[in-house]
């Protein structure tokens, strides 16, 4: 895995993301990480759905079963 999508997955960790916030942290062009995104929805790493407001903007999130913490580490 490259390392955008690996820090894509690190910074999806800490809570949902839109592109804009991801550009933001990663201070690349739209083109690369929307590239990585893909590749990480496509690899079934990651989904992206609608944030639930006035102003609707695309939100990044961790697959389900990325989210959850192994008991051991509790």
């Amino acid at each position: 895995m490259n390392p955008i999508n690996q820090a894509i997955l690190e910074s999806l960790r800490a809570g949902d993301k839109t592109a804009g916030e991801l550009k933001d942290i990663f201070d690349c062009s739209y083109s690369v990480l929307d590239k990585a995104l893909q590749e990480l929805i496509d690899t079934h790493e990651i989904e992206a759905g609608w944030s639930n407001d006035n102003y609707p903007a695309r939100i990044y999130r961790l697959k389900r079963q990325q989210q959850s913490v192994p008991f051991w580490k509790n």
